[in-house]
């Protein structure tokens, strides 16, 4: 390497600080060690203090890391490791990045001073008692509700007090702001134009290496994983709706039309030969109809239940459907109701345990009335081997679904909308 092409002593010294930081964040959170050895860390002071690409590239402002203690700087290097692992950039997209960036903040940073034992949040950063417990769509939705009065920061690290409505109204103006530490790809070709070709590829070993280590946290006990045993916990959950377009709705609508048709009628006339003046086709009579859904409450599906009762309360009220029926399930039915798609909006989810949902399909199978049914689950389940006696439509919540069962169709809810 020639002289001109050296890094600066202190780009140096920074780089080598934060090399053996990485190593340290994987004491506490080894499930993390695949990441901390996969990142690419380099200095950039065009970023104000930190930030991490899909790609698993890192780059540091160099004031702002030798401003950073020991201690501090492990924090703040396994908070940019966890929006990795929790693949907040994919689960950004079809949102406002900045808010989503924001909302996992908080969680993260609740998570760290949790697993720490900390009593505040290093180097500024955002600070939301108790957000690990909550979904990132529903902090969204709390940021939009109070963004007049509530106080935020107007950077992710560091940042000044300032208005929810100030912060997210700059970001929502201009987007290329540096505010958030979840930097898009489009921002790395243009800092990093020269090793370009093979960033999708190094995304998707990221992307990888962020599901084993999540899948290793379930191992060892750092995440809930799927119990045996009927659940005895109880929530009341808010319906996150209009937060994401879901393409998965005109599926809905056609596997819905195929498996509930009304009868003809030359009161209303079919849209087939709708070219013909002299030839009229009956078309569907429209009735109100019930919409039957079995949700898996089991604990895997704790993060889902919000955004997949909203998005089918907004499918009802877009298509008319009238009445809904939910049977909750994890390894017993613990609520079977029929509500309308405005009651979804607050409503009380039960379970929390196990992953079976026999007995609710089974519920179904008794009741003459049922002809489809709809089945909300992340897949993780049992269920019976048999077909039952009414068309099924399973809907994972996520963009590629692996499940594979036996009998009934199977379409994703994904929450970015379109890829």
């Amino acid at each position: 390497m020639n002289a001109a092409a050296r890094p600066p002593a202190d780009d140096k010294a920074t780089l080598a600080r934060v090399t053996r930081g990485l190593r340290m964040v994987t004491v506490p959170f080894p499930h993390l060690s695949g990441l901390a050895a996969a990142v690419r860390v380099n200095t950039d002071n065009s970023v104000p203090t930190m930030g991490v690409f899909a790609s698993g590239r890192l780059v540091v402002n160099t004031a702002f890391t030798a401003r950073l203690s020991s201690d501090d700087l492990i924090f703040v290097l396994a908070h940019e490791l966890l929006h990795l692992a929790l693949r907040t950039h994919e689960r950004a997209r079809g949102s406002n990045p900045l808010e989503f960036n924001y909302a996992h903040d908080y969680i993260i940073n609740d998570m760290l001073r949790h697993a720490l034992g900390l009593q505040a949040i290093p180097a500024g950063g955002l600070d939301m008692a108790g957000a690990r417990q909550r979904t990132a769509e529903d902090i969204v939705l709390e940021l939009r509700r109070t963004a007049s009065f509530a106080s935020t920061r107007t950077q992710v690290w560091e940042g000044v007090s300032a208005s929810v409505d100030q912060v997210l109204g700059a970001g929502r103006q201009n987007p290329s702001a540096n505010m958030g530490d979840v930097l898009d790809a489009a921002r790395e070709r243009a800092m990093f134009p020269t090793d370009s070709a093979d960033q999708a590829e190094r995304a998707r070993v990221i992307d990888e290496l962020a599901r084993r280590g999540m899948a290793m946290a379930k191992a060892m006990g750092a995440m809930r994983g799927r119990g045996s045993e009927a659940g005895t916990m109880q929530q009341q959950v808010r319906a996150l709706r209009g937060i994401y377009q879901q393409p998965w709705q005109v599926a809905l609508q056609r596997w819905l039309e195929g498996v509930t048709p009304g009868e003809r009628t030359f009161m209303r006339a079919s849209r087939r030969g709708a070219e013909r003046t002299d030839l009229v086709l009956p078309g569907r009579q429209r009735y109100g109809m019930m919409l039957n859904i079995l949700l898996d409450t089991s604990a895997s599906m704790s993060d889902e239940i919000p955004f997949a009762l909203g998005a089918i309360a907004d499918f009802c009220e877009a298509t008319g459907v009238d009445e809904i029926r939910v049977v909750q399930c994890d390894t017993a039915v613990t609520a079977d109701q029929t509500l309308s798609p405005t009651e979804l909006a607050d409503y009380d989810v039960k379970g929390y345990g196990g992953s079976d949902l026999s007995p609710g399909m089974l519920a179904f199978k008794d009741d003459p009335r049922v002809t489809a049914a709809i089945i909300i689950t992340d897949g993780d389940i049992s269920f019976p081997p048999e077909p039952m006696p009414y068309a099924i439509l399973w809907a994972i919540p996520g963009s590629s679904p692996s499940f594979a069962p036996p009998y009934g169709r199977v379409i994703a809810m994904p929450k970015g909308g379109p890829r």
